[in-house]
């Protein structure tokens, strides 16, 4: 039987920085309140989203407690786990897929990746075509692999999927040349945590690609609540540039940051008409509205999406 998340799912307010490892009191007096918002997804009600001009950093408060936020994810019923259908938007998805994890490759002898937090599992498939020699595993939280990749799995063995707590007994001393985390770490109770963890993974001329929301979006500044990248109470922080600055510097990493755009319009669409975000109509607009994305963004000399590309310091001293 499967738990009520209404009920099942507690709360907490925000009490300490992730990033400065102390108290939030220290810098209470520099939060400042960038919206409030309601959950478009499951309707679990409204939360705040706050940015901390001391740490450079975003969150949501309250958030779920990490014991149970697992419940927000276990139906595989939300975007994260959207169900491929191989239509035309999927098309245009595989496509940009296959070109930014082309462009992520350090080398050409790319023997392993790992696509950490895999969600639906379509940049591991993608993963796997753009690099047919290399192995590729997939890791989530959940026990049971996607669709996507329980039928991958019939046909093939380059895509290995196993949960997280599998992954952290038995892959302990596999590196990787390529770790992608898209869209991972804005779900992360202990980003800085995870980043060392995988880092000890990483291959020495590996490089770990992590892609987020952008909380200085210029289209999170026009719609406001209705911009889907703010996604509570899922998405626990919201990161800036800085931020990802910061993580490297924790971390003791190199990093390249760079900008992204995700079509996001269609995403806006649903949430101001109400109408189903896979209707065929909503899909088509959106796809016609993303220049407008696009010029919101060049406005404001921003993007919807920003990325950082960690690898391992050179020089140590």
């Amino acid at each position: 039987m499967k738990p009520d998340i209404y009920n099942a799912i507690k709360y907490q307010a925000r009490s300490n920085c992730e990033l400065r490892q102390r108290s939030c009191v220290d810098c209470k007096a520099d939060w400042q309140k960038v919206v409030r918002i309601k959950d478009h997804e499951t309707n679990l009600g409204e939360f705040d989203v706050y940015f901390c001009r001391t740490c450079n950093l975003g969150f949501t408060d309250p958030h779920p407690t990490e014991e149970t936020s697992g419940y927000l994810y276990e139906a595989k019923e939300n975007s994260d786990f959207d169900i491929i259908r191989h239509s035309f938007i999927d098309k245009i998805k595989d496509f940009l897929g296959f070109r930014l994890i082309a462009r992520l490759a350090p080398h050409k002898n790319i023997r392993a990746v790992l696509d950490y937090g895999t969600g639906n599992g379509r940049f591991a498939m993608s993963a796997a075509k753009v690099f047919p020699s290399a192995r590729v595993d997939a890791v989530d939280y959940q026990v049971d692999p996607p669709q996507l990749l329980q039928i991958a799995a019939t046909s093939s063995n380059q895509v290995n999927y196993c949960d997280a707590a599998t992954f952290a007994e038995q892959h302990v001393n596999t590196k990787y040349d390529i770790i992608i985390l898209r869209h991972v770490l804005e779900h992360t109770y202990h980003p800085v945590n995870l980043i060392k963890y995988l880092s000890e993974r990483l291959d020495a001329d590996g490089v770990i690609y992590v892609e987020v929301p952008n909380l200085d979006s210029g289209c999170a500044k026009i719609f406001g609540k209705y911009w889907k990248g703010y996604y509570v109470p899922r998405h626990i922080y919201h990161y800036t540039i800085n931020s990802l600055k910061e993580i490297a510097n924790l971390c003791e990493l190199e990093v390249e940051i760079g900008r992204n755009e995700m079509p996001l319009m269609g995403n806006t669409i649903s949430i101001l008409t109400g109408a189903d975000k896979s209707n065929t109509f909503v899909q088509g607009l959106g796809i016609l509205l993303h220049p407008v994305q696009l010029a919101i963004e060049a406005l404001y000399r921003s993007s919807t999406c920003i990325n950082a590309r960690y690898r391992r310091l050179k020089y140590k001293g």
